[in-house]
């Protein structure tokens, strides 16, 4: 059954970085009660995804897709649904190689000021993405998303609102509604297919400061104490897990 589906694509849990206060299943019982339908845990370089996680947001009536924020060529890239080891996509070339259509690759914000953001690489790799995220870190005056929305009309691919949340008060305040049937492959379609609303509210300059400094305390502190990562389950046995489903 068709419906517009609550989405949020693009988040991070402490199984990722252990400064986040939060672990999956906290999240996704949020995501419940705020009327989330669908959702994708994207920790950096890893895929925090397992039958049980699956089944614990199912009972919550929350499609979870698996996905990561990877690191190509030193640059953030969301993938979602792949069936190969993370470890084999280091360049746009590997990405290229091994993306089937059952996947979807989303410009990660594309266009914030930082080293590990696509910027130009992006209009050199086009061809590889399938959507452009429009990023909740912004505010009226200040806004990295307009390159980004540009851009989307320039090529004809879809906004993909998310709020990259790394920080509790960051979740909600960006995120997408989606044209399609609550299952991975319907609402991964649909995105595919422009089916999909960027619903968003700008920050206050004060909130947007907050953000910034407190995630660059946190990665500060995070590079002094190392990064212990917990991998819930990696693809490619995610990939199996929903063949299966």
């Amino acid at each position: 059954m068709t419906s517009r589906l609550k989405v949020d694509l693009h988040l991070h849990t402490r199984e990722g970085e252990p400064c986040i206060t939060y672990d999956a299943y906290t999240l996704i019982d949020r995501a419940a009660r705020e009327g989330y339908d669908v959702l994708s845990i994207t920790n950096h370089d890893l895929c925090t995804f397992s039958e049980r996680l699956v089944d614990y947001a199912a009972d919550r009536g929350i499609v979870l897709i698996p996905g990561a924020e990877a690191t190509i060529e030193g640059r953030h890239v969301l993938i979602y649904n792949f069936d190969v080891s993370l470890s084999m996509l280091r360049t746009f070339a590997d990405l290229r190689r091994y993306k089937t259509p059952e996947w979807l690759v989303i410009a990660a914000h594309p266009f914030f000021p930082a080293q590990y953001s696509l910027g130009r690489r992006l209009l050199r790799e086009i061809d590889v993405f399938d959507a452009i995220e429009f990023s909740h870190f912004y505010t009226r005056r200040i806004d990295f998303n307009r390159r980004a929305v540009e851009l989307a009309r320039a090529t004809g691919l879809p906004l993909v609102g998310s709020s990259d949340s790394h920080l509790a008060r960051q979740f909600g305040t960006t995120y997408s509604l989606v044209e399609g049937e609550p299952t991975v492959f319907a609402v991964l379609s649909a995105i595919r297919h422009k089916k999909v609303q960027v619903v968003s509210r700008p920050l206050t300059l004060p909130g947007l400061l907050r953000i910034g400094t407190e995630m660059k305390a946190r990665e500060a502190w995070e590079h002094v104490r190392g990064r212990p990562r917990e991998a819930v389950s990696p693809s490619p046995a995610g990939a199996a897990l929903l063949r299966k489903r």
